[in-house]
């Protein structure tokens, strides 16, 4: 049951923490294309009031992961299409940021990869919020050493499509060990100046990530009997 796996994460405002929770509902497939959402009946499952469910209603509407569907509330959409677009878009902008980072990335940006890298290996995989962040933080360093505006402009507009901790939790261990080695890589072309290559990274390391999070099939982790976790 969707109340079952929902809890409020961090602090931060009552419908974000709703909104991430829905949106990993429809992502892992526990909430399948054609389920409806009602509001009251959502309402009562996940303990909130209707004000912050309307709002993680409306941003998950923008996203494309569901529709409207009259009095009947809301209808979940199949994800794939549109998560697929946007990676693609990721993989041009991103691929040609670090083009551009290639030629004006500086010695102390490539030590901050470096140690973006080392922090994310020494880490617990199954610390979804920390890798997510130290993600997040990757992509940044790599934007902005693009050195161009617009390229960091159309990089915020897509930060939606950077894994969350939830989207990592859908992803196999193994795969999250690949993203850490693909990110190693990629730092390696930047301190070399190959432009070329650090592109040809970026583009597989997207295309690689939107196949993952359409056509996941189980979490990134499951417990053993003492919570540790095992790899897949």
């Amino acid at each position: 049951m969707l109340e079952d796996t929902f809890k409020l994460p961090r602090r931060e405002p009552t419908w974000k923490g709703v909104y991430r929770n829905l949106r990993l509902a429809v992502l892992s497939r526990n909430l399948q294309p054609g389920a409806r959402l009602i509001e009251t009946e959502l309402s009562q499952a996940l303990g909130v009031s209707r004000t912050p469910l309307r709002e993680a209603l409306a941003k998950l509407k923008q996203d494309g992961l569901i529709a409207s569907a009259g009095r009947a509330g809301y209808i979940v959409t199949d994800p794939r299409q549109d998560i697929a677009d946007a990676y693609h878009v990721r993989a041009a902008i991103e691929g040609y940021a670090a083009r551009l980072a290639a030629q004006n990335i500086t010695n102390p940006e490539i030590q901050r990869l470096r140690e973006n890298v080392a922090a994310n290996m020494a880490i617990e995989l199954g610390d979804t919020v920390r890798r997510a962040e130290l993600n997040l933080e990757f992509h940044e360093i790599v934007a902005h050493a693009s050195r161009s505006p617009r390229l960091i402009q159309a990089f915020e507009n897509q930060r939606e499509f950077i894994f969350t901790d939830e989207d990592m939790q859908i992803h196999t261990l193994e795969a999250c060990r690949q993203f850490v080695r693909e990110h190693e890589l990629l730092v390696d072309a930047l301190e070399l100046r190959d432009g070329d290559k650090a592109d040809q990274i970026v583009r597989a390391h997207l295309h690689r990530a939107a196949d993952l999070l359409l056509n996941n099939e189980r979490p990134a982790g499951t417990k053993t009997k003492d919570n540790s976790v095992e790899a897949a």
